[in-house]
């Protein structure tokens, strides 16, 4: 295979999934759409709520939320495990995308499952769809507080963000409009017992409403679908997008092309993703390894390029907490972080101590950082066994040669640019007294792993 087939390859692992695998074969843009959505996340049953049981309601609250936590544990595993095993890299990818576009925190177990299987129906099908599932979503209405949004005291929260941070984008609507717009989402609710959206017709104001420039008894349904009118909203989402899975840089001329066609398809998706990865421009060599990992990226990815897992689950959400990336704990509305956000001095020198941790079960001091939220996850105390279940002896066996030759091979699948002569030249002299195949293979893949080019995808 020539060398700029396997850098393509590599390059397009890395933005559609989460990087090469052992066994990868040469993959076609095709090979990664046309997957069956590879399951729903289903760990947790409909929990009880604590009205429906009979006895002290201090009490029954207090031991709902110590069984909240544990629960959401569950669903936040769960979804890491998916990330880990997913033979549907790309829809998997999708769905942290659209996790962290409709950022959102619950303390409700089921509704954050619930909210995480209706992102993965709806990752490459039509966004007007799932746009509106997701402002019907629990989940969604509760973190925005429209479950408090009545006739005659509209609540805002809802319909800023909707405009803001899900469609137009600031600057593309008024004040005025977000007045009307959260008059027009009154009486949008959700049903405690059955966690389904319940339409409250007492508490919805029925007046007529002035939105955008224009006036009508405004829906919220109706304001949805104006904004989807809208061809900003496809300029907005194709540009996140284009960053996500390219680069800022693409320039806007091409954004704008990928845009219309994205309008003129009425939202569809996967066509917008497989217009990505099919453009003259996707595999140019300034778009490659110039991506920071986000943290779960580079969880996911250790596991998977190793064919391996964490020996004790729990190491997941240290690891997750330490750098800043909780699974259904986003900072806030806006998301998570972005490209170079990630890394500070601080946060870039635990990345690259990471394969010491997890290959070789060295100890940390490292706290992670309090998000500040008493419902968040914590690991159980204390934590010192970091170790994954990795099979060097199998590993050896696809990565077989000579020293040399181990290293070359291990370095064109973990790094998406080779690192320098003395980053090589090092790493050739610590593993070159490993006393087998399986310490060499583990020494190489350590010391990759640890430098600042593994950061980058």
């Amino acid at each position: 295979m020539p060398e700029g087939s396997i850098q393509e390859t590599k390059h397009l692992c890395n933005r559609a999934g989460f990087g090469m695998t052992p066994d990868t074969k040469k993959p076609t843009i095709k090979s990664f759409f046309n997957k069956s959505g590879d399951g729903p996340i289903d760990i947790i049953p409909k929990p009880e709520l604590p009205d429906t049981v009979q006895g002290d309601r201090k009490q029954l609250l207090k031991e709902a939320l110590v069984k909240s936590k544990g629960d959401m544990m569950k669903v936040n595993l769960a979804w890491m495990d998916k990330l880990r095993t997913t033979e549907d890299p790309l829809r998997e990818k999708m769905v942290l995308f659209w996790h962290n576009h409709f950022a959102c925190r619950t303390q409700q177990p089921y509704l954050a499952q619930q909210q995480n299987n209706l992102l993965r129906k709806h990752a490459l099908g039509n966004f007007g769809e799932m746009l509106m599932s997701v402002s019907k979503d629990p989940a969604m209405l509760q973190f925005l507080s429209n479950q408090q949004n009545k006739k005659g005291h509209p609540n805002e929260n809802f319909a800023r963000e909707v405009m803001e941070l899900f469609t137009l984008g600031r600057g593309n609507y008024t004040e005025g409009d977000i007045k009307e717009a959260a008059r027009a989402f009154t009486g949008w609710g959700f049903n405690n017992i059955k966690g389904e959206f319940v339409f409250r017709e007492k508490q919805h104001d029925n007046e007529v409403k002035t939105f955008r420039g224009k006036t009508m008894n405004f829906a919220g349904e109706d304001i949805i679908n104006n904004i989807l009118d809208d061809p900003q909203t496809a300029r907005f989402i194709t540009r996140k997008l284009v960053t996500y899975l390219v680069s800022p840089d693409v320039k806007g001329a091409e954004v704008e092309v990928l845009a219309q066609s994205f309008y003129r398809s009425g939202y569809k998706i996967e066509k917008l993703v497989r217009d990505i990865f099919n453009s003259d421009w996707f595999f140019n060599k300034e778009f490659a390894g110039n991506r920071i990992k986000t943290p779960v990226e580079l969880i996911i990815g250790v596991q998977r390029q190793t064919e391996s897992k964490f020996s004790d689950p729990q190491s997941l959400i240290f690891f997750q907490r330490a750098l800043s990336q909780l699974l259904f704990f986003p900072p806030n509305v806006g998301g998570w972080p972005k490209g170079k956000e990630w890394i500070d001095s601080s946060s870039l020198t635990f990345r690259m101590t990471l394969p010491q941790l997890i290959f070789h079960k060295k100890e940390t001091e490292f706290q992670a950082k309090d998000d500040g939220d008493v419902n968040s996850l914590r690991e159980r105390k204390p934590k010192r066994d970091f170790s994954m279940d990795v099979d060097w002896e199998n590993l050896s066996k696809r990565f077989s040669g000579s020293q040399w030759e181990v290293y070359d091979k291990a370095e064109g699948y973990l790094l998406s640019q080779p690192t320098s002569v003395q980053n090589k030249e090092l790493i050739l002299k610590f593993s070159k007294d490993a006393k087998d195949e399986m310490e060499l293979i583990k020494s190489i893949f350590s010391g990759l792993m640890s430098l600042p080019e593994y950061q980058l995808c």
